[in-house]
């Protein structure tokens, strides 16, 4: 079965297209759902099979951010879309709507949770792995709109950039750029920000678009 999905995706990338939500879904389960039941059988094994654990819980957040950011948060063909947060997040770049008190609060979560698998049962590792990896995203997100980010993210800021100065429909990872080469969402050509784009980007510009609506 893997070696058939790689040949699919392979077919993907020469065919220049994007894989659909079946194949990724697919491919996500063929390498996670084994590895997953073999580690809750060993997990109590040994500490490094506990460590493997978290780390899997990490491994499945990138992959549930790249498809929650592409097919739902993207979801053209849905009649709310242009009201979505999101869809204002991308005609004001700097503006996210995700607070300071709610990145604290999932921090106190995830680490909660990772205690819990620690003291209580490590099968809560897993989980507490992927809530982690929210909680990373939350914080990862707003920093690559900072521009210090430039200094030990460049790539990755570079990449989300893509994303917002108009091609939208590629670099739908935030944390992780894997599944985006995986399933050939990449950009083809690099795309430079006009000084407009770049203040949007930031957030500097005092003139916000706030109407849901606009186009």
């Amino acid at each position: 079965m893997i070696f058939y999905l790689l040949g699919l995706l392979s077919y993907y990338k020469l065919a220049n297209k994007s894989a659909p939500a079946t194949v990724c879904l697919l491919f996500f389960a063929v390498i996670t759902v084994p590895s997953a039941t073999t580690l809750y059988f060993l997990i109590n094994s040994h500490w490094i099979f506990q460590l493997l654990a978290f780390a899997g819980g990490l491994f499945c957040w990138t992959f549930i951010e790249y498809f929650t950011h592409r097919f739902l948060m993207h979801g053209k063909e849905k009649e709310d879309y242009r009201k979505s947060y999101h869809f204002v997040h991308h005609l004001n770049p700097g503006v996210i709507f995700t607070n300071n008190l709610k990145r604290i609060f999932y921090t106190l979560v995830a680490v909660v949770l990772t205690c819990s698998g620690i003291v209580y049962s490590y099968y809560l590792l897993l989980p507490a792995g992927i809530i982690t990896g929210f909680a990373l995203y939350n914080f990862m997100h707003l920093f690559l709109h900072k521009q210090c980010a430039s200094r030990w993210l460049r790539r990755l800021q570079q990449f989300h950039m893509q994303h917002h100065f108009g091609q939208t429909e590629t670099c739908f990872g935030v944390t992780s750029m894997l599944w985006d080469k995986l399933f050939n969402t990449t950009v083809k050509s690099v795309k430079a920000g006009s000084v407009k784009a770049m203040e949007l980007y930031y957030g500097k510009t005092k003139n916000l678009i706030t109407n849901k609506k606009a186009i």
